[in-house]
């Protein structure tokens, strides 16, 4: 009952970005929830869990593109 609730009485808008690059990508990441399912098709905890494993096998920030941008990118594609 809580779950329903707060989907339909507790709303927070979500297509008010600004910004680009990483700070696109850190908003997704700190701000509702539902968003960055939305932009990108993945939970929170899922980009998390991808991220990790990327920088396990060794993949790094570019000079320019942070991982975290990265993997943003092509999710988002």
């Amino acid at each position: 009952l809580q779950l329903y609730s707060d989907t339909y009485y507790n709303k927070q808008p979500y297509h008010t970005s600004a910004l680009s690059g990483i700070g696109w990508v850190n908003e997704l990441l700190t701000r509702h929830p539902d968003r960055i399912r939305c932009e990108l098709r993945v939970r929170r905890h899922v980009f998390y869990v991808l991220l990790n494993l990327l920088r396990d096998s060794g993949c790094k920030a570019s000079k320019y593109v942070v991982l975290e941008e990265q993997l943003a990118m092509f999710l988002y594609v």
